[in-house]
C-alpha cells in the first residue's frame, strides 16, 4: 500500500485521522529545512558538521517531538535516507524496499549525488591527514579546494619543529601558480578578519557569547562580585581570536566552518568572496 508503520521521520508528520493510520504529511516548518540540507550538502560541498553547526546556531532547530537539536548522527541519518524521495525499507535492514505513498521532498538524482557527497567526504577524512583549515577554503586563481602539508626541521640542539603549509590543491587547474601559505601567518589573516567582518557574518555568534558567559561567571564567583554579565562584540571577538590561537584544531575548523561567505586565498592573502 506504500504506507511505512511507526512514528514519521524528520520533515513528516503522522496524520492523527483514524481513517488514514500510518499515513505521514509534510511538516511545513521543517520540510523546507530538509530540502536545503540535501542541497547544501550536494551543491556547495557543505559536511556534516557544519550542516550540523548551521541547523543548531543559526536556525536553533528543534524536533517537534522531544523539542531537542539534532546530533551529528541524526543528520547523517536523514542524509541517507530514501524516504525523502519516495522509497522505504521495511523491515530496516530487510532488503525489502516498497514505493511510499506520501509526497516526496527531494527527487533521486538530488538523493544520490548527496551520497556521492557524503562517501567522498568518508573516504577523504579515512585516506588524508585532518589539518585545522583544510576544506574550508578555495583557490582565488582556479577554483580549487586548498589543502595542507607539513615539513618537519630539526634543529641545532636536536629538537623539531613542525610547520604547516596550505596550498592549492590544483584539482581544476594542474598548473596552477597559487603560492603556499605558512600556518602561522594564516592565522594571523584570519584573526585580523575578525576585527573587520560584521560579527552577523559568523554562524556561531550566539555559541561564542554563551562561552564568554560562561567565563564572565566563572570570574565572577572567583572575585566574589555580583556586577551584572553582559558580552560586548568585543568579548565575543577576543573569544573568536583565542580559539583561533590556542583551541584544538577541531575547535578552530569549528569557527572558521561557520563562516557564511566563502573564503578564498590568493597571493598569499585570505579574503571572503
Amino acid at each position: 500500500m506504500g504506507l511505512r508503520p511507526g512514528q514519521a521521520v524528520f520533515g513528516y508528520l503522522n496524520e492523527k485521522h483514524a481513517d488514514r493510520k500510518c499515513q505521514v504529511i509534510l511538516d511545513p516548518e521543517r520540510s523546507h529545512i530538509v530540502k536545503q540540507m540535501y542541497e547544501k550538502v550536494a551543491y556547495e560541498k557543505w559536511s556534516g558538521r557544519k550542516i550540523h553547526y548551521w541547523l543548531k546556531f543559526e536556525l536553533n532547530l528543534k524536533t517537534r517531538y522531544g523539542n531537542k537539536g539534532l546530533t551529528l548522527s541524526n543528520i547523517y541519518q536523514i542524509l541517507q535516507n530514501p524516504f525523502y524521495y519516495g522509497v522505504f525499507e521495511y523491515p530496516v535492514k530487510s532488503g525489502n524496499f516498497y514505493t511510499g505513498k506520501h509526497q516526496s521532498i527531494i527527487t533521486k538524482e538530488l538523493f544520490d549525488q548527496v551520497q556521492t557527497q557524503v562517501k567522498s567526504q568518508s573516504l577523504r577524512s579515512e585516506e588524508r591527514k585532518e589539518f585545522a583549515f583544510t576544506r574550508l577554503m578555495t583557490c582565488g586563481l582556479c577554483g580549487s579546494g586548498i589543502t595542507a602539508d607539513e615539513k618537519f626541521k630539526t634543529l641545532k640542539d636536536g629538537t623539531v619543529n613542525r610547520h604547516v603549509y596550505y596550498l592549492c590543491s590544483k584539482s581544476k587547474d594542474r598548473h596552477c601558480k597559487v603560492t603556499y601559505l605558512n600556518e602561522v601567518e594564516l592565522i594571523n589573516q584570519f584573526i585580523e578578519l575578525i576585527d573587520k567582518i560584521d560579527l552577523n557574518e559568523i554562524g556561531i555568534k550566539q555559541k561564542i557569547k554563551e562561552e564568554v558567559e560562561k567565563v564572565k561567571k566563572f570570574q565572577r564567583i572567583i572575585l566574589g562580585t555580583k556586577e551584572k554579565i553582559e558580552v560586548n562584540d568585543i568579548d565575543i571577538r577576543n573569544y573568536a581570536k583565542y580559539v583561533l590561537r590556542e583551541a584544538k584544531d577541531q575547535d578552530k575548523r569549528d569557527l572558521m566552518s561557520c563562516f557564511k561567505s566563502q573564503i578564498v586565498m590568493r597571493d598569499k592573502k585570505i579574503v571572503l568572496n
